[in-house]
């Protein structure tokens, strides 16, 4: 399915709520475009006084405003009548299965420095990976967005035998950063939390 453009607002806004502050690459690459287009759109986000941008500091970059915050939440309380929310939550069920693989795996790369142990790592990501786009895919029917994160996944996965730092690093749209991303996307769009979930 198609991105709507209320879908690429949402998608734009969720990256900054679950970031913090980001960057106009980040955003960009979020929503599956180039800097230009994310800068446009951020620009007309801060005309709508929905970010404001922050230069300085150790990170500097794009943080919602509280209008931004409630109109986040507004556009996910929109869109997605109760059967959707239940095919989400099916779709979700599939995702969070392969949650506990990933975080092990992100978390055993953190130890491993040869690159045969590395290897062996995104090999047990490769086995997996299909069933997790598998899963965004069909959370992608009901809301868009959630068809890009297997995307951002897929592309990850692609460079980090060149970038090893696409595997875990939150300083690049890595592996991890996206899954993280996805998953607090189904939390916030299904109104659950990890505590409840027991994905603390």
């Amino acid at each position: 399915m198609t991105m709507t453009d209320t879908d690429l607002t949402l998608t734009a806004l969720h990256v900054l709520k679950i970031k913090g502050r980001a960057s106009v690459d980040e955003v960009a690459a979020s929503i599956g475009t180039d800097g230009d287009r994310a800068a446009q759109l951020l620009n007309e986000f801060a005309g709508e006084e929905l970010v404001v941008e922050r230069t300085g500091g150790r990170r500097p970059g794009w943080m919602l405003s509280p209008t931004g915050r409630a109109r986040h939440e507004e556009l996910l309380a929109e869109g997605i009548d109760e059967s959707g929310k239940e095919d989400l939550a099916k779709a979700y069920e599939d995702f969070l299965a392969l949650n506990a693989m990933v975080k092990e795996i992100a978390s055993r790369w953190q130890s491993v420095t040869d690159d045969a142990g590395r290897f062996d790592l995104v090999e047990e990501i490769h086995e997996i990976h299909e069933d997790a786009v598998a899963a965004l895919d069909e959370a992608g029917e009901v809301a868009p967005r959630f068809g890009r994160y297997g995307d951002r996944l897929t592309e990850a996965l692609d460079r980090v035998p060149e970038d090893p730092r696409f595997m875990v690093s939150p300083s690049v749209d890595s592996y991890h950063t996206v899954w993280f991303e996805a998953h607090e996307d189904f939390l916030l769009t299904l109104g659950r939390t990890r505590e409840q979930e027991g994905s603390a």
